[in-house]
């Protein structure tokens, strides 16, 4: 007789979802290449206004990694957005450079973490486990 599976171990768990912005398509491809390589499921969007429309559109957003200069509005009004979409998202903000004044106005509007750019892809993968585990990714 064959032995079955029980059902638990049938029920495949839907991957993560990230829904990456940034307004460099080179940028886009390349981060969307590391994290479908880190097993993650990848959206993109080229700016705030198509992010949040996607956002909106999407089933289920585990995290938004958000490009903090974009055209047309930075990313700390586009943050200020997605908490009014959903107070509990998950937003991690990437960029080259921020002041000490980005950082803090980041936190007040409830980012839940920075990462630099170039992504590096340990640290990339760090800052998306603690943020998806609840804890601080600055």
């Amino acid at each position: 007789a064959c032995l079955r599976p029980p059902e638990a171990d049938m029920r495949k768990k839907a991957p993560t979802t990230i829904l990456l912005v940034d307004d460099d398509p080179l940028i886009r491809g390349l981060g969307q290449e590391l994290l479908e390589h880190l097993g993650y499921r990848v959206e993109t969007a080229g700016d705030g206004s198509e992010a949040l429309k996607k956002f909106q559109g999407m089933e289920r957003v585990d995290l938004v990694l958000l490009d903090y200069f974009l055209p047309g509005q930075n990313g700390c009004e586009v943050l200020k957005e997605f908490k009014l979409l959903d107070k509990r998202a998950r937003v991690l903000v990437a960029s080259g450079f921020l002041s000490s004044q980005d950082m803090a106005s980041l936190k007040k509007e409830g980012a839940s973490g920075m990462i630099y750019k170039p992504y590096r892809l340990a640290e990339l993968q760090h800052r998306i486990k603690a943020v998806l585990r609840g804890r601080s990714g600055f």
